[in-house]
């Protein structure tokens, strides 16, 4: 038969143990009595459960799916057209033409729009930016949306897959 001693750990991890899943403590302490001092020791069953739901083992999730484009904003299909064609021709840059034509802030920064992620511009700006179509680098346009007519370079795509 069990010593009183024993009986009463006994009961102390058990009591631990219930208050532990009571509370939904993540790791529940247990005092074993020693010759020396009472140790403290976690539970076994509620460390398991805290690393299945952790995400320790594979490292920090990907970024999130990002560009980086300029564009120049222009009212009419006609004037993007124009625009086009001498961006085409090499005569003038990307930059330069944003700054001469466009009509959105960005012009100061040569149509630079930053870096963003997916459904921070409008629909059919983000369908060009954002398609597997579009080549890093190459002008796309004129793309209408409710702004006027854009002509779109993407410089940079990150995060994500392969699906670009």
């Amino acid at each position: 038969m069990p010593s009183s001693n024993r009986i009463v750990a006994i009961l102390g991890s058990i009591l631990a143990i219930a208050i532990a899943v009571v509370h939904g403590f993540p790791k529940a302490p247990v005092f074993l009595p020693s010759r020396s001092s009472t140790t403290s020791l976690h539970m076994g069953i509620f460390d398991a459960f805290q690393k299945a739901f952790s995400n320790e083992e594979y490292g920090p999730p990907p970024d999130a799916v990002k560009a980086t484009a300029r564009h120049i904003l222009v009212p009419t299909e006609e004037e993007a057209k124009t625009v086009m064609s001498k961006f085409s021709s090499g005569e003038i840059s990307f930059a330069a033409l944003a700054g001469e034509y466009s009509t959105c802030p960005s012009k100061s920064r040569g149509g630079s729009l930053g870096s963003f992620s997916p459904g921070t511009m409008v629909k059919e700006f983000d369908e060009v930016i954002f398609s597997p179509q579009t080549q890093i680098g190459e002008l796309v346009g004129p793309v209408k949306t409710k702004f006027g007519y854009h002509l779109i370079v993407v410089d940079k795509r990150s995060g994500g897959s392969d699906w670009y």
